[in-house]
């Protein structure tokens, strides 16, 4: 039987060794460490660590599990509808001619929230190698800005697992934590996506090679499909927005109203898988407009979307099942008081344990959930002058840090945009590092000026 720092670095070891040599599904590696944790510590009974495994796992499923496959539907229809071509193509004429980095920045920016970062970069990479076809030129200036734009918002705000899982684990609501991971992403996004994107841009020139066989001009077409097709821009966002308007009106009632029945209609209408099925009912009513199909064929084009999103759920999950065995044994007692006798306040903190696991096994999502089990339980003995939604973005911006080889996303981005792995290394492991940067200082000063407290 070990005790708290031996039971971290068995756990950690062990998704490491799961994750890294033997190439192991994430949901496997984080199970399987879950229960050599349980079954090793020693403030963990013996007859206790199997329910503790469990029980983690169901807690948070039944937190976020919904959440997550609805953010998934919502996802594939933006997609399938053509709402996702028509904010793209709204913020482009927002923005004029000749200035589609922003666009592009900008589309990653909205689309990332409820979309995963490999389906948005699908969609918006074609559009960019498009851009470039008439452009001849500024390609990594344009393919920067949806990294930058995708890669931050991934990472910080919900409905994406990570921020999800995150904000559950510390105690911090959506209604709360999606504004401020909006907030803290802003600034960080432009320094990337934009001041990066434009001293890369004036320093290399990179043709993108052909992906797949698909010429150029064939790429072109992609961006010529009429307006008549697409729905409205205000149609497009409903799906976004929808949600984060019942959310938020949910949060201020209790500030604006003593009305206990409207309370309670609004609690129930601005519950998070409430709100989320009423952005998904949305969303599969733009697919079966813009597509004139049935309902009954839309549902059908919805089972890859439901089986991704059962599957980040399950990952998620298990992420949670290790949390919730750290925390029995007593990690985040010792990491808070170790914390404390540094001298580093757990903002500090937060943002290197999330850097380091990102940076040793590569998955964001993966750094993110295991740091939330690390500093979840050191909030409990740790007074703190900030509300702990920063917590969350510095979980975030650590677990964005330094791409490489061991990251999906890297040969998403490389293999997408065409580009060798010298050239991905300057376009995604370089470019999130900034991001990574610039957020931690962002936050820290955001944490100093708005406390929240």
């Amino acid at each position: 039987m070990i005790g708290p720092i031996g039971c971290l670095v068995l756990g950690i070891g062990l998704i490491f060794l799961l994750l890294l040599y033997f190439r192991c599904h994430p949901f496997l590696a984080l199970v399987v460490s879950a229960f050599a944790v349980a079954f090793s510590s020693n403030r963990i009974p013996f007859e206790d660590a199997i329910p503790t495994v469990t029980g983690g796992f169901a807690g948070l499923m039944g937190k976020i599990g919904i959440l997550l496959v609805l953010a998934a539907i919502v996802g594939k229809c933006l997609v399938d509808s053509g709402a996702a071509d028509r904010i793209v193509r709204g913020f482009s004429r927002a923005f004029g001619k000749g200035r589609e980095q922003y666009s592009f920045l900008a589309s990653g920016f909205v689309l990332s929230m409820p979309v995963f970062f490999d389906t948005v970069f699908y969609l918006l990479a074609p559009l960019v190698r498009a851009a470039y076809a008439r452009r001849k030129r500024d390609y990594a200036m344009m393919i920067c800005a949806v990294a930058a734009g995708g890669a931050v918002t991934h990472a910080l705000v919900p409905p994406t697992p990570g921020p999800v899982v995150v904000a559950e684990a510390l105690g911090v609501s959506l209604g709360i934590a999606f504004p401020v991971g909006v907030l803290a992403a802003i600034v960080p996004s432009i320094v990337g996506g934009i001041w990066y994107a434009n001293f890369l841009n004036r320093r290399i020139e990179i043709i993108p090679r052909e992906v797949y066989g698909v010429s150029e001009g064939e790429l072109e077409k992609l961006a010529l499909r009429p307006d008549s097709e697409l729905p409205s821009l205000s149609w497009a966002l409903s799906p976004i927005a929808l949600p984060i308007v019942l959310i938020t009106m949910s949060t201020l009632a209790g500030v604006l109203t003593q009305n206990t029945t409207t309370l309670l209609y609004l609690s129930v209408v601005g519950n998070k898988e409430v709100a989320f099925l009423a952005g998904a009912s949305v969303a599969v009513w733009l697919v079966a407009k813009q597509q004139k199909l049935s309902l009954r064929k839309v549902f059908k084009t919805l089972d890859p979307a439901v089986r991704s999103g059962a599957v980040i759920a399950f990952i998620t999950c298990a992420g949670g099942a290790f949390g919730s065995v750290l925390t029995e044994a007593g990690v985040g007692e010792v990491i808070a008081e170790t914390a404390k006798d540094w001298g580093m306040s757990l903002l500090i903190l937060s943002f290197v344990i999330a850097a380091l696991l990102r940076i040793a096994q590569g998955s964001a999502t993966v750094a993110m959930i295991t740091t939330a089990g690390i500093i979840g339980p050191a909030m409990e003995t740790t007074e703190l002058s900030f509300h702990p939604v920063y917590l969350v973005a510095m979980i975030g911006f650590g677990a964005t840090t330094t791409p490489w080889m061991n990251d999906s996303g890297f040969w998403i981005v490389g293999r997408m945009g065409g580009l060798s792995e010298a050239e991905t290394v300057k376009v995604w492991t370089i470019l999130l590092t900034v991001l990574a940067v610039s957020g931690f200082v962002w936050v820290l000063l955001l944490s100093k000026v708005l406390p929240l407290v």
